[in-house]
């Protein structure tokens, strides 16, 4: 990890950060991904990140589309992807030509943004059907594409066509999980991740194998009502720590 400027206890904080964050991400099915990248952009900044997460993201999710598979709705997962995907591979893209600045503020920009969709959806009552989840998915693949745990944004449409917290982890980690795919493909072909950027994502990957089952455990004991709440407190966490790599990067 020389070339990324990590001695062997850098290396192992954030191992041991990538456990602890998926957690959280087996617990909630979000955020994880976004706390973990928020660590790792403060310690080898936010345009290397996000690529080292997304190799990061795949293990993770793929671990826990695996544990929580009879849970998912597949039909549903697959109709968002296929909205979603050329978007996706287009956000992919355009990230190469983005500043540090302009990543971390788009990354709190969106999470801002997921407060009032959320709200909105809630007090509407509303229900997803093909348009809406139409353009939720379209919206969540081009941000997808550029950022770390934009299924805040996709949250909200998932939400809505009344599905329960256990759908709700399974199906996110399902669509995700090809998301990631999709946009490691892209980072590759582009040059955006390098050999050792890709190795750092699997190790961290790797860390978070046993943080899932830990995770999954908590999302059992937990109700729907204290699971939204503690999206919303990390989300709240996380807008403040992007807008100080934001002020940093400048």
């Amino acid at each position: 990890m020389e070339a990324l400027q990590l001695d062997l206890i850098g290396l192992a904080f954030i191992l041991f950060a990538g456990f602890i964050t998926a957690v959280l991400h087996g617990a909630t099915g979000m955020a994880g991904g976004l706390v973990m990248a928020a660590v790792l952009s403060l310690m080898i900044g936010v345009k290397a990140a996000i690529p080292a997460m997304t190799v990061a993201l795949i293990i993770s999710h793929g671990t826990r589309a695996w544990l929580n598979f009879k849970s998912a709705d597949i039909a549903l997962a697959t109709r968002v992807l296929l909205y979603a995907a050329p978007g996706i591979a287009l956000g992919s893209w355009l990230f190469g030509y983005l500043s540090e600045t302009a990543v971390a503020l788009i990354m709190a920009g969106f999470l801002i943004a997921s407060f009032p969709i959320k709200r909105y959806t809630n007090t509407k009552n509303i229900r997803a059907n093909n348009l809406v989840l139409g353009l939720g998915s379209g919206l969540w693949g081009l941000l997808a594409g550029n950022v770390v745990g934009p299924g805040f944004v996709l949250a909200p449409f998932l939400q809505a066509t009344g599905m329960n917290r256990h759908t709700f982890v399974a199906t996110l980690a399902c669509i995700v999980l090809f998301m990631n795919a999709v946009k490691t493909g892209v980072f590759l072909t582009t040059g955006l991740s390098t050999q050792n950027l890709v190795l750092l994502g699997v190790l961290i990957g790797l860390a978070t194998i046993p943080g899932n089952y830990v995770g999954r455990a908590i999302l059992r004991r937990m109700t729907d009502r204290d699971h939204t709440k503690l999206i919303d407190l990390m989300t709240v966490l996380i807008i403040f720590n992007f807008l100080y790599i934001a002020l940093q990067a400048r």
